[in-house]
């Protein structure tokens, strides 16, 4: 009898510790998803987009601003344009695609879809 205990809390103990790894392997393969926002642009400086009026993929969030991180690694497209840091202007309207890097969005690629606002 005393086995059979030992052998269930040793399976429970095992089911426990699978389901903790799999839930941590499933919030990393999540932070790893590429993200498109769509904003106008407010200010650009060496390490940060800031965008106005910033559309999200989930829809239930209203449109607010965001400040996106930018590097050397950020790619700039006019259209289908491969363009500049310097061409992106504020009152642009663009599209960031970016990841998540820790708690802010890091961004991979901005797309100039619009001219300055009118």
């Amino acid at each position: 009898m005393t086995t059979r205990r030992i052998g269930i809390y040793l399976l429970a103990a095992l089911t426990l510790v699978m389901s903790v790894a799999a839930s941590a392997r499933a919030d990393q393969d999540n932070a790893a998803e590429t993200e498109c926002l769509k904003g106008t642009v407010a200010k650009l400086t060496d390490t940060a987009l800031f965008l106005t009026d910033t559309s999200f993929p989930d829809e239930t969030l209203g449109k607010r601003d965001a400040m996106i991180l930018i590097d050397k690694d950020t790619a700039y497209f006019d259209g289908t344009k491969k363009v500049n840091k310097a061409a992106l202007q504020p009152g642009n309207l663009a599209l960031v695609f970016c990841k998540l890097a820790g708690k802010d969005r890091k961004a991979k690629l901005v797309r100039i879809i619009g001219g300055k606002k009118q």
